[in-house]
């Protein structure tokens, strides 16, 4: 036998599939879990780093003071309608009150969730392919997102408001493929999803409308057109009206009960001008492009964009040249730009109408609230670069032309250029923006607080006050007050005492530096009695101890002290202020917080069988008790 012959041992045996490694199988598998993993990564590397900042601790306070129920979850906060967001505090607050592990975890859970839904969005409308992951990408990647997914309070709005939309956007667009009812109960299913989410989800209805244009390339621009593609889908829209009436009773009766509201101003046209301009041309396109180059801190609440101009001016150039290319290369792309652009106004609209005159327009650098509008933008890239599922002949006579002048190798090469240029202006942004997110400026504050709750003695009273520090803000009204801010590390029985109590006889206060210690009143103290005197007696009742001058009307801590015979009760009275209280037997003082001002401090409705004495008085504010023992002295 000839040494060139084969023998039937020596013929290449076909490769066993079982013999491949798994990432190598599927290739788009393996880059959908590679893209999503990065993008976790990134996330997770951001909010390790973050903290809870200010309205993270009134939700959960205000979620202590209600069970879970109806009227918990749909009443309406400064004008915000979501129940999904409010139960989600509601199980943080009873179950891991300030405890920001639980919450991280929770947010990147949600985070890869919605980036599932993006991912079967896609799928939906462009078929599973490769070219899929540019889109997808776009999405896990881009910084847009960042502040609204790592601000607890922004999160529980805008990741499940980005899940309605990524779920309705697929179930309405197989509803348009396969006209099942099925797909149309799933696709007003997740628009009732976005309604319990968010308010905003309203601006939804005029983009799918339309988007369900752009997804009927074989539907042309003319009335009769239009009007056979709503007799086709006619059930999805009944399904909408019908969702969005009953949103609207649940949404009224919710504002009715409400104990405050969003104030609704008109912007001035200056204001309305810039607001549009920085939204669309430093934020949105900055953004959509891999931006921002750079942050600027604005205080507590994360950062806003700050690029410098030249890098805004690149991304409005090239912004235009995509639009440009897209238009002369893409048939019926300009109907997908149409929706993004329905999308984005609406945002800006309900903004513009909610809170801009109170914000002014610096809120457009603050890129949360165009975080939804990335979906609608993920769907215009990838109808920028491949057919709709089905679609035929999605390219004009110049795409052809192109492809044929320059080779295929080029092509990819371009685009991996392009890509790459991108991934590392979004994960330089991203880590710019972990900067600002990482400064935590209250967590020793909250950790110290914790503690020292825990270990304060049986008989402590907490004087309830503003906040010492700036967590919340004045702003926020009683969640403001040290009462309120414990509740969710408090138990039951502190909660009553705290929320109850109006006179205190053993005050602590807590400190800026999150310890509490028995606490003094330091102000305008009373004059020294008369020599060998226990002090001012009452007569028929009352007695005034005198100021060494005059407090001005404010809100006070007054501090009356005493020795009585046996147990009664009066009434303190500062100005035209009063406070019903309790007297001890035996020496002692009693505290109270009041809104009044005077030169004396008046004890009237004394008991006149009971022997007291009151040898002074202040009036002032908590601080400190320079007398108390250092902690951990038992002496």
């Amino acid at each position: 036998m000839s040494t060139t012959q084969v023998t039937g041992s020596d013929r290449p045996v076909a490769a066993d599939p079982g013999d491949t490694h798994w990432l190598l199988r599927n290739p788009i598998r393996t880059g959908f879990l590679l893209i999503l993993g990065i993008s976790l990564a990134v996330r997770y590397n951001v909010l390790r780093d973050s903290y809870f900042l200010t309205d993270d601790f009134m939700l959960q306070s205000r979620a202590m003071e209600s069970p879970l129920g109806w009227e918990y979850l749909t009443r309406v906060h400064t004008g915000h309608f979501e129940p999904i967001g409010f139960g989600f505090m509601w199980l943080l607050g009873h179950l891991a009150p300030w405890n920001w592990t639980v919450a991280m975890v929770s947010m990147l859970a949600a985070q890869a969730l919605v980036a599932v839904l993006v991912w079967r969005m896609l799928v939906e409308l462009f078929r599973r392919r490769a070219l899929i992951l540019v889109p997808f990408a776009f999405y896990c990647l881009t910084p847009l997102t960042m502040p609204a997914f790592s601000w607890l309070s922004a999160a529980i709005i805008w990741l499940p408001l980005t899940a309605a939309l990524a779920g309705g956007v697929r179930s309405h667009a197989r509803y348009l493929r396969t006209g099942r009812r099925a797909d149309a109960a799933w696709a007003v299913g997740w628009y009732v999803v976005g309604l319990a989410s968010f308010e905003k989800i309203a601006i939804y209805l005029p983009f799918i409308a339309v988007l369900t244009f752009a997804l009927s390339p074989t539907s042309r621009a003319t009335l009769r057109d239009l009007w056979a593609l709503f007799r086709r889908t006619w059930l999805v829209w009944a399904g909408y009206l019908v969702a969005s009436l009953a949103y609207l009773v649940v949404y009224l009766d919710g504002a009715a009960r409400a104990d405050s509201s969003a104030d609704m101003i008109a912007p001035t046209q200056q204001q309305l001008g810039d607001f549009v301009y920085l939204s669309l041309f430093r934020t949105m396109i900055p953004g959509a492009l891999g931006g921002p180059w750079s942050w600027y801190s604005e205080g507590a609440a994360g950062a806003i964009v700050n690029s410098p101009r030249a890098f805004d001016w690149a991304c409005w150039i090239v912004a235009l040249a995509v639009v440009a290319v897209s238009l002369s290369l893409r048939r019926r792309i300009g109907r997908t730009w149409l929706a993004l652009l329905v999308y984005v106004a609406g945002s800006l609209a309900t903004l513009t109408v909610g809170r801009l005159a109170l914000l002014g327009p610096a809120a457009a650098l603050e890129t949360r609230y165009l975080a939804d509008a990335v979906v609608p933008l993920v769907i215009t890239v990838g109808m920028c670069l491949m057919p709709l599922r089905f679609e035929a002949d999605p390219w004009l006579p110049q795409a052809r032309l192109l492809v044929d002048a320059v080779t295929p190798t080029v092509l990819a090469r371009a685009g991996v250029v392009a890509g790459t240029v991108w991934v590392v202006l979004a994960l330089h942004s991203a880590n710019g923006y972990a900067v600002y997110s990482a400064v935590k400026p209250h967590q020793q504050f909250v950790e110290t607080t914790r503690t020292s709750l825990a270990e304060l003695p049986e008989d402590a009273q907490i004087f309830d006050m503003h906040v010492p520090v700036n967590v919340l803000h004045p702003l926020f009204g009683d969640y403001d007050y040290v009462s309120r801010f414990l509740a969710p590390i408090s138990t039951p029985e502190q909660r009553e005492e705290m929320y109850t109590r109006e006179s205190y006889t053993n005050p602590y206060l807590l400190t800026p530096e999150g310890t509490f210690v028995p606490m003094a009143v330091q102000g305008f103290p009373s004059r020294e009695p008369l020599e060998g005197l226990c002090g001012w007696q009452p007569e028929d009742g009352r007695a005034a101890v005198p100021l060494t001058e005059e407090a001005y009307a404010w809100h006070w801590a007054v501090r009356v002290g005493f020795l009585s015979g046996g147990e009664t009760t009066g009434t303190i009275v500062l100005g035209d202020a009063r406070q019903e209280v309790t007297f001890p037997e035996g020496l002692g003082g009693v505290t109270v917080s009041m809104v009044g001002g005077g030169t004396e401090v008046v004890i009237e409705d004394l008991d006149p069988d009971v022997n007291i004495c009151f040898g002074d008085a202040q009036v002032g504010n908590p601080v400190p008790d320079p007398n108390a023992p250092p902690p951990g002295d038992d002496g």
